[in-house]
């Protein structure tokens, strides 16, 4: 255990000031393009209770212009924007432990990177969540996070078991803490519990820990499996081929052990890049499982078209370079998660999300293929080295759980795509923005713009990642109800029943936070 917390008030109150070098440091997180210069305090929480204390203050001064904070990583202005008058920043709170009555916790400042430090040196297991190192535990888990090991083990919330979060559910109450877990009958408590399986951060109160009965065992080795397929070799059909193999791939029961990114990159970066980690269990013999798992996958890949050696890592928004020797390096477990343990360098960015149940079909393959090849008017090629699609292996151990057993609906996908482009000048936002849109738009036409399942005759496409938040999803009506459809589909009424038992004065808001609900909604 650490972080053992000294300050008398559990938490500090910094405001701007001219000669206190943190600012405006405390007033941007890691997308360039959010930023709250019009905050008035930062609260920095050491503990629950400070957490409870924080929150009081700020709300009787600031109102509903209050923001949480974690890792910062939000891709949307949720916490950074104009409007923000306060945030309660969770990220002192990075302890971790073992409760006896609880099991494991970890404290909601920690990242991606101290929680796998800590739960695999101290315990030997792991919690099956992100590669990128600085994302916060606050949003990340409860937002129904997945990693490497989410085809072996599921999501981030699968093992959840319990979370203490403060809440202000009266306007004339104060903020208090609550634990809510998988064994409580109190109907308003299970939901609570419930709705922070998949639901996000910064819908329901500050959440200060989490908790896990169990989590699995870390494997004891790994394999990286890393190829490059050059843009001079590929055309519309070869890109639909690679991606009905991947799709075979990602459906395949045999192999949860592999998980696979595949970074369709902009013809501008000259290839495209797929990676697979293979996990290599206690006890097992890492020769046959190389023999058994990758050597066939990489024949069936190369069949198609031929690859060449990488010379960098596979997700494609790590900056370092390195030389591979081969296409498949073996790593003990903890190399394995360093390799491909990136968040990538603070930039301008926009994102968008889709889950696929099945293959892609020809014509969204021509989509992609033709926007992948798009410059738009006003930029270069070297402007959309860092514009992709990354299409994510999905399914295994996560379509094991019912729809309706997290707030995580799409539990029949076996890939999950993340749209991105990624820019330092604001003078290129509009260029940007607006080639991402036009590229997403036109791959889902034919249900509405966007993956919508209740338009898609076929039962391929499945909705949007809550933890990828797309404002553009409200619509030009600003449809916020739009928006939380495709993040969570029939689990929606039972969320907003659970924001108006515990959060009716909507203190917890952003633009696509959950609405307060009606009795009827349930």
């Amino acid at each position: 255990m650490k972080n053992q917390n000294t300050n008398p008030n559990n938490y500090v109150k910094i405001t701007p000031s001219t000669d206190d070098t943190r600012f405006p440091s405390f007033f941007q997180g890691f997308n360039r393009r959010w930023f709250s210069g019009g905050c008035q305090a930062v609260y920095l929480c050491f503990s629950t209770v400070g957490a409870a204390l924080a929150l009081d203050d700020a709300i009787s001064l600031y109102g509903k212009q209050v923001k949480i904070k974690s890792g910062g990583h939000c891709y949307e202005d949720f916490v950074y924007n104009a409007d923000t008058l306060a945030i309660i920043d969770v990220t002192p709170m990075d302890g971790y432990g073992y409760d006896d009555q609880r099991g494991y916790y970890l404290e909601s400042g920690g990242t991606n990177w101290t929680a796998f430090q800590a739960l695999f040196r101290d315990y030997g297991k792991v919690l099956p969540a992100g590669s990128c190192y600085s994302v916060g535990l606050g949003g990340h888990i409860c937002g129904g996070g997945y990693g490497l090991l989410s085809r072996l083990n599921g999501l981030t919330v699968d093992w959840l078991t319990g979370v203490e979060v403060v809440v202000k559910d009266k306007i004339d109450g104060s903020a208090y803490p609550v634990y809510v877990s998988v064994t409580d009958t109190d109907p308003d408590r299970r939901n609570l519990y419930w709705s922070h399986c998949g639901g996000g951060g910064g819908n329901f109160g500050v959440i200060c820990k989490y908790y896990f009965k169990e989590l699995p065992n870390a494997p004891q080795s790994a394999f990286i499996t890393s190829v490059a397929f050059p843009w001079t070799d590929l055309t519309e059909q070869i890109l639909y081929n690679l991606l009905a193999e991947y799709a075979l791939f990602a459906a395949d029961n045999h192999n949860w052990r592999q998980f696979g990114l595949f970074a369709l990159n902009h013809q501008a970066n000259q290839e495209i890049h797929l990676t697979i980690q293979t996990a290599v269990l206690a006890g097992e013999d890492a020769e046959e499982i190389k023999q058994q798992y990758i050597t066939p996958a990489l024949a069936r890949f190369k069949a198609i078209t031929p690859y060449r050696l990488m010379e960098r890592p596979g997700l494609a928004h790590q900056a370092s370079l390195f030389q591979n020797l081969a296409e498949t390096l073996s790593y003990t477990f903890y190399e394995a998660v360093q390799t491909l343990n990136g968040s990538g360098s603070n930039q301008r960015g926009k994102y968008k999300s889709a889950y696929m149940r099945k293959a892609f079909p020809y014509d969204q393959v021509a989509s992609i293929y033709k926007w992948l090849t798009t410059i738009p008017a006003g930029l270069t090629a070297a402007d959309m080295t860092q514009s992709l699609l990354q299409v994510d292996s999905y399914g295994g151990q996560v379509n094991q759980v019912a729809w309706d057993a997290t707030a995580i609906p799409q539990r029949s996908s076996i890939m999950k795509l993340q749209y991105q482009t990624y820019w330092a000048s604001v003078d290129n936002d509009k260029q940007h923005l607006q080639w991402i849109n036009d590229f997403y738009t036109e791959v889902y036409q034919l249900t509405g713009g966007v993956p919508d399942p209740e338009q898609d005759p076929t039962n391929n496409v499945d909705g949007c990642y809550f933890n990828y938040p797309d404002i553009d999803l409200n619509g030009v009506e600003n449809d916020r109800e739009r928006a939380l459809r495709l993040y969570f589909a029939g689990n929606l009424p039972r969320l907003k029943s659970t924001k108006s038992r515990w959060d009716p004065n909507n203190y917890f808001n952003s633009s696509q936070s959950i609405p307060v609900g009606k009795s009827q909604d349930i």
